[in-house]
């Protein structure tokens, strides 16, 4: 879906504006016109971006203790009662699931015994991901439930969503194939081009390029976020362009949508949609063998 800046302002600013955790019905009822997977993105990057801004400030000692003393307050006055850390996390605008780890790995460095404090890093980065990924593994029993049920409502932040935005992937990148053998193009995968030696490569390499609208496309990118503008720019300078020079023009897919007027490079190559087209043409690869005959010809 191709949504204008304007209205994609609109919808960021509905977000700001209900600044809570569960937001995404309300924003369903405010723009039903938008694809459900649409808002779930654009409010998925808004979280990373809101969490990267605010992370230093609540992963500050004083914070993190000031946290943990609350949920160990709470835990002694309801002691039967799960969603201590969840309020908490709603309460200071935090992701459920990074105030877990941020409470887990404080409880651990506190709970140490001699010998583990003489060590350089006795509560590893490591340790702490494997607990969150699995809670049982955490001996206090009490914590243990309370991180489970943050990463278990966290679909935006945390084990629970990488496992999402890998799915999520993997799909649109299954689509995609699939797609591209129907319409009968020919091409190779991220991984052929990688054993052919290439580092930074697209998702798909075309065996032979096609037209859309006048644009020749050798290469297609496969994204399953939406393309806002924060995002789209990175990729042009971490990505797209190195597609475009080693490779040539190329296909952007955002399939969850993208902001309209960001489809501003296709005269330099590189073009942006939200499906595969399918009104395209096909290069006659013979033109190109008679074109190299005849130079051939002529060189002689």
């Amino acid at each position: 879906m191709k949504i204008k800046l304007s209205y994609y302002q609109k919808i960021v600013e509905k977000y700001r504006e209900i600044n809570k955790r569960e937001c995404l019905e309300d924003l369903r009822t405010a723009f039903p016109d938008v694809p459900t997977a649409t808002l779930c993105s654009i409010i998925s990057q808004e979280i990373q971006r809101k969490t990267k801004r605010t992370f230093y400030f609540h992963a500050s000692p004083h914070n993190v203790s000031k946290y943990y003393k609350k949920y160990l307050n709470e835990l002694e006055s309801n002691k039967k009662q799960c969603g201590i850390l969840l309020k908490i996390a709603d309460e200071v605008d935090l992701s459920p699931a990074l105030l877990a780890r941020l409470i887990l790995e404080h409880h651990c460095k506190l709970n140490l015994d001699e010998k583990d404090k003489e060590e350089k890093e006795p509560v590893s980065k490591s340790m702490i991901s494997e607990m969150l990924k699995n809670p049982q593994l955490i001996q206090d029993k009490d914590l243990g439930a309370e991180v489970k049920l943050c990463v278990l409502v966290d679909n935006y932040y945390g084990p629970l969503s990488d496992v999402i935005r890998n799915v999520n992937g993997l799909e649109t990148e299954n689509r995609l194939k699939n797609d591209l053998t129907k319409l009968g193009i020919s091409f190779i995968d991220e991984k052929q081009l990688r054993e052919k030696g290439y580092d930074k490569t697209p998702d798909i390499k075309l065996d032979i390029p096609i037209v859309y609208q006048g644009h020749i496309i050798n290469w297609i990118e496969s994204k399953a976020s939406f393309g806002d503008e924060e995002r789209h720019r990175e990729y042009l300078r971490d990505q797209y362009w190195s597609y475009y020079n080693r490779f040539g023009p190329g296909l952007v897919i955002y399939w969850t949508g993208y902001i309209e007027e960001l489809n501003s490079c296709t005269e330099q190559g590189i073009i942006i949609s939200d499906s595969i087209p399918t009104e395209i043409s096909f290069m006659d690869p013979l033109i190109l063998m008679k074109k190299t005959y005849i130079d051939e010809d002529v060189n002689s």
